[in-house]
């Protein structure tokens, strides 16, 4: 679906009302998804009582309260209560292999025997992991491996400033850059600014420059605006938009950035945390043909084995993280690039290409993208819709991170948009499916003509259970 469709498209499910599911109906799912779950329900009553919240991921669907899974396997999950699920959140997009991938498992395990987990010095690993990378992406020389995406961001905004000597980093409304201090603004929906910050000081956000999405008048207003004021540093974008497409770049939007980046001296960072190797093995950056100066890579490069991160980028940006003292941009990290994690990413990357995981995950996305769309097209009083960036889709129900905010009603638009679409998870989840915040799922080269079929009759389900206007 091109991108012009897609804002056609989400216009119009904004300007009509959003339909609910019956509350008989409703209630109905909730007692069969309660019945289902016991001990899911036990557990997270027990953790409310030491976690906070009882729950500890952003990414569980929380309402009416977090499934406790057991084990996971190629597509499927299993809970605790023995119930299987289709899975497309694949733990936020590192699993594209598949869950329990035995080739890769093997190799850990047999590191785990005969090296152990880490030793706080070098390994062998980090050069092999770093040479995959390398030889994958266009627009990396050199790798600075972390532990999390969002240290990887952290990080690359210090470098950004160090090289260039300047202050100010443009951020895109809507995206997603990890949880620290100056990255937690304008998150998930654009222009909402510290809505989400508590607990941090307003002076966190002094030198961040908020940008809405696709607006290319502003955008070339903050590099004429900053450059008394200490200058844009860099440019941090999401490259196929905010929170990986949910809101999707205009098809001139990136080579914008890249145009202005180049004419004031400023570097573009590409956070490629979900589509480098799920994209494209060379990330979005060979996808799209615009290179990036740096980029930032997360858990896709360990295939969700824990301690993952990285920045990458050109050598001559990359060389201030190694300079002497007074010189180095300084970054740590005492289980950064430890032999599990490097050799997972090592091993990882060499196995996507083997079996051509990424154009096996991407033909299924496009066919269940197009059968969505079949099947939404039979109740065009919804105007539901799916459109997906290679092995990235998103689903628009409620259109719900779309409001506009300068719309009188915004707030009580987003609530009640954003509980109908958590009110159809529920439902969804209740009968075998799990995809991430009502909104996006991820798929992997294990995906199959069942997982078709089974993902179809649930939609269509939950589409009987929405009453015709």
């Amino acid at each position: 679906m091109e991108y012009q469709e897609i804002l056609t498209r989400r216009k119009e499910m904004l300007s009509r009302p959003v339909r609910p599911i019956p509350p008989e109906k409703l209630a109905a799912e909730h007692k069969l998804y309660a019945e289902r779950c016991k001990r899911s329900i036990d557990i997270f009553e027990k953790a409310k009582g030491m976690i906070p919240g009882g729950v500890e991921h952003n990414l569980s669907q929380n309402k009416p309260f977090p499934l406790a899974m057991d084990r996971a396997k190629g597509y499927k999950m299993w809970d605790v209560d023995g119930n299987e699920y289709i899975d497309y959140l694949l733990c936020g997009a590192p699993i594209i292999l598949g869950h329990g991938y035995e080739p890769l498992d093997e190799k850990i395990i047999e590191i785990i025997r005969q090296k152990g987990p880490a030793t706080g010095l070098t390994s062998e690993y980090e050069l092999l992991a770093a040479e995959e990378i390398i030889k994958h992406m266009p627009g990396v020389d050199m790798v600075r491996f972390l532990q999390s995406g969002t240290e990887a961001d952290m990080a690359v905004i210090r470098i950004a400033r160090a090289f260039t000597g300047k202050l100010k980093i443009i951020k895109i409304g809507g995206s997603y850059h990890g949880w620290s201090d100056q990255m937690v603004y304008s998150i998930h929906i654009p222009q909402t600014g510290a809505l989400e910050a508590r607990g941090i000081p307003a002076e966190c956000f002094a030198h961040i420059v908020d940008v809405a999405p696709n607006d290319f008048e502003a955008l070339e207003k903050a590099f004429q605006d900053n450059q008394d004021k200490g200058g844009i540093a860099g440019v941090l974008v999401e490259p196929v938009g905010g929170e990986s497409g949910a809101h999707p770049v205009h098809p001139d939007w990136n080579r914008a950035i890249r145009r202005l980046c180049d004419q004031y001296g400023s570097l573009m960072i590409f956070d490629e945390v979900v589509t480098g190797f799920r994209l494209d093995m060379g990330g979005a950056q060979k996808f799209y043909g615009i290179m990036p100066d740096l980029t930032v890579l997360g858990k896709i490069i360990t295939h969700g084995y824990p301690s993952s991160g990285a920045v990458a980028g050109r050598k001559d940006v990359m060389k201030v993280c190694a300079g002497g003292l007074g010189e180095k941009v300084f970054a740590g990290g005492t289980l950064a690039a430890n032999p599990i994690s490097m050799a997972a990413c090592y091993y990882a990357l060499k196995l996507m290409v083997e079996n051509d995981a990424v154009g096996k995950a991407t033909a299924y996305a496009n066919r269940l993208a197009k059968a969505l769309n079949d099947l939404f097209a039979t109740r065009p009083d919804l105007g539901f819709f799916v459109y997906n960036f290679g092995a990235i889709m998103h689903y628009m129900t409620t259109a719900f991170f779309s409001v506009d905010l300068a719309a009188p009603d915004a707030l009580a638009q987003i609530l009640t948009r954003k509980q109908v679409a958590d009110d159809y998870q529920v439902v969804t989840m209740a009968h075998g499916l799990c995809t991430l915040a009502g909104t996006r799922m991820y798929t992997c080269m294990q995906h199959d003509d069942e997982a078709l079929k089974k993902t179809l009759e649930i939609w269509e389900y939950l589409l009987s259970l929405i009453p015709r206007s």
